[in-house]
């Protein structure tokens, strides 16, 4: 929206003259600064530039000191400023030094320091920043009445503060650029940045000034558009705020707008009662005199449009006796031209004419067209036709260039709003492609991440299909082995039993027998063959009693469950220790009713035994292993201990073979402890209900 100008050239060579100034004051205060000394009084001067520099700026922030001090400072702050070599506090010394030197009225002093700050903002991609420099560059030029460097500047102060995320800035930046539309008849444009404004500021404690500004801004554009209801409207909402934040100057502003809508609408009794409002407060004389100058001034007018005749032309010389003495010339020329009015409508064509010459030369030499135009037109009814037609060719002349001129406002900054909506496009097309792409990119990740995840699953479901039917074909193996050493137990038995009945209805009866034919030779009766006799027989007795005892004991059940158990356990250990060279000691107590035990539970005490035997043989480097069988009241206790390197049980990884541990256990319903420290072996206790 417009170019902005370039300095001339002798302010160029000024410049360059002030730059050289700067650089040998920077390379003194350097020297000076740099040597640390005291004063006078014992106070320690800084020793660094940056603790000089921040100095001045606190001075400065308390305000205390007379107006050229405070100017003088902020100088020598900016001239100290380029010795920072942390821009972070040199963004925060430029920052201050530009606000203030606007407060201050030094505006060369804020565009050097804003420059300045823009140029370090850009360098380090800071939003925020780049959105201050433009702030401040933006009131530089609107005070240098540079109309559109200052629109540029807020147009672009309002984008980076949204950027930044600072949305209060924002909203008061394009308020500010609103305004300015406002000032340039575009109406369209202006309303339109004023509610956006309004979209930042609304609802925001604190900025109740900010919002009145705004509402003001849509009823003087309701106003100048002639809508003038809405006008009334939104100057009210803007007197509601004015009033919640007790400004009793800006309240009686918005007391003239609305009379000045009610004087357009010809309703000049609510005029009058809107500026007597405004009137009444008494301090607005010393406050605000522009203010309370213009609320009489008008007041009069409506009171004239209105009917009254009387205090004329004195009600319009009072408000014009007061500017004059507040050098307020654009209201001297408004004063003017309400006495050049008056006048005609008395038929005093002379002073009319006289009052709005006045207002031209003024209007002229302030270089307030408005006036000028209003001049030129009451000069065109109180002159000569001749001449009246000059004033109002020169009249046509200014509104068709003020008309022009406002078109090329309009045009630059909608050319400026066009620009930089394709810019805005392509980059919100940009960033609307990055996160397509981002999206894409964890789409995909989170696909390769679930089929990892299912792929794992499924591994994970065949590992444990896989253990588990290992499990079932070693209990069938483990049920398969117990049924063979039954079987075989059984076979043993009819062996024992045949070889019993062999014995007993076999031998034992041919014993008998010859037993009974030797007690029949006893008839003889000489004395060695009693005896030879009587030893022989005492012999087979002997043979048959012990071929009786053999038989019976084979007759006997032999089939021994707890036998067959301990010895399973007792053929694992063995097998196990004997490859790493580890003694082991196996202990049953013999209270232990094997028989009461399912299988399922001698299943799952073998596996738990042979679980532990792997994890010691693989971690413990155990010397001795020890498994004991204890009968308990409710049930039965297993015991695995080994003399190992033991292990911390809060930091031990949990592998597969202590989950299976811990499985089994739940499955027969029992209870285990696990008790092991580093150096002392590991003992596992499992107690579980026979």
């Amino acid at each position: 929206m417009g170019v902005e100008m370039a300095p001339l050239y002798p302010n160029r060579i000024k410049d360059y003259i002030r730059t050289i100034q700067i650089l040998v004051m920077c390379m003194v205060c350097y020297f000076v600064v740099s040597c640390k000394h005291e004063g006078p009084s014992g106070a320690e001067v800084p020793s660094t530039v940056q603790d000089s520099v921040m100095a001045i700026i606190d001075e400065i922030a308390v305000g205390d000191q007379p107006r050229t001090v405070l100017k003088s400072q902020l100088l020598r702050a900016f001239r100290l400023h380029g010795l920072i070599q942390n821009d972070s506090v040199k963004k925060l010394v430029l920052d201050s030094i530009a606000r203030n030197s606007l407060r201050y009225r030094n505006e060369e002093l804020a565009r050097m320091s804003a420059e300045h700050l823009q140029d370090i903002a850009v360098a380090g991609s800071d939003t925020l920043g780049i959105a201050k420099a433009h702030w401040y560059l933006g009131h530089y030029y609107l005070r240098q009445d540079q109309i559109d460097s200052a629109a540029n500047k807020f147009y672009y102060a309002e984008r980076f503060y949204r950027l930044s995320g600072d949305f209060l800035n924002a909203g008061k930046s394009v308020l500010n650029l609103a305004i300015i539309q406002k000032n340039q008849k575009d109406y369209i444009g202006s309303e339109r940045s004023t509610v956006r404004a309004l979209e930042f500021l609304e609802g925001t404690v604190g900025e109740e000034r900010s919002i009145a500004s705004a509402y003001n801004n849509l009823g003087i554009i309701a106003k100048d558009t002639e809508k003038y209801d809405l006008a009334l409207e939104y100057h009210n909402k803007a007197l509601e705020y004015r009033r919640e934040i007790e400004n009793a100057a800006l309240e009686a502003s918005s007391l003239n707008n609305l009379g000045i809508v009610y004087t357009n609408m010809g309703q000049y009794e609510e005029a009058i009662a809107m500026f007597d409002s405004g009137l009444e407060n008494d301090s607005l004389y010393h406050q605000r005199p522009i203010t309370y100058a213009k609320l009489l001034d008008n007041k009069a007018y409506a009171e004239l449009q209105g009917g009254k005749k009387e205090g004329y032309p004195e009600a319009f010389m009072i408000p014009l006796r007061l500017r004059d003495s507040i050098s307020d010339k654009s209201g001297k020329v408004q004063s003017y031209l309400r006495l050049s009015e008056y006048h005609l409508m008395m038929d005093s064509i002379a002073k009319s004419h006289d009052y709005a010459k006045e207002a031209l030369a003024l209007a002229r030499e302030i270089g307030y067209q408005r006036g000028e135009q209003e001049s030129l037109q009451l000069l065109a009814k109180n002159s000569e036709p001749a001449v009246a037609l000059a004033y109002n060719n020169r009249f046509i002349a200014i509104n068709d260039s003020l008309q022009k001129a406002e078109r090329s406002f309009q045009d630059r900054f909608a050319r400026l709003r066009f620009q930089t909506d394709i810019l805005e496009d392509e980059r919100n097309r940009v960033v609307q492609a990055n996160k397509q792409l981002q999206l894409v990119l964890l789409s995909l990740i989170a696909f390769a991440l679930l089929g990892y995840i299912i792929i794992q699953r499924r591994a994970n479901q065949k590992e444990l299909l896989y253990q588990a039917d290992q499990q079932k074909a070693n209990e069938e193996i483990y049920s398969l082995m117990l049924s063979q050493k039954v079987k075989l137990e059984e076979g043993r038995q009819i062996e024992k039993q045949r070889i019993s009945e062999e014995l007993h209805d076999g031998i034992l009866s041919k014993l008998f027998g010859a037993r009974l034919s030797l007690d029949s030779l006893n008839a003889k009766v000489d004395s060695k063959s009693v005896g030879v006799r009587q030893s022989y027989i005492q012999e087979i007795k002997n043979i048959e009693s012990e071929i009786r005892s053999i038989s019976h004991e084979l007759n006997a059940s032999t089939f021994n469950s707890e036998v067959m158990y301990v010895d399973a356990i007792e053929k694992l250990l063995r097998d196990q220790c004997s490859i790493h060279n580890i003694d082991f000691d196996l202990t049953s107590d013999h209270k232990i009713d094997w028989e009461k035990m399912t299988n399922d539970k001698k299943v799952h005490l073998y596996r738990i035994i042979q679980e532990a035997l792997q994890n010691i043989m693989k971690h413990a480097k155990a010397d001795e292993v020890s498994v004991q069988f204890a009968q308990l009241v409710n049930g039965v206790r297993l015991i695995i201990e080994d003399d190992g390197v033991g292990m911390n049980i809060h930091k031990v990884k949990r592998g597969i073979g202590l989950k299976n541990i811990k499985s089994r256990v739940k499955q027969i319903e029992g209870n285990l402890k696990i008790k092991s420290e580093e150096g002392k072996g590991t003992q596992i206790t499992v107690d579980f209900a026979v």
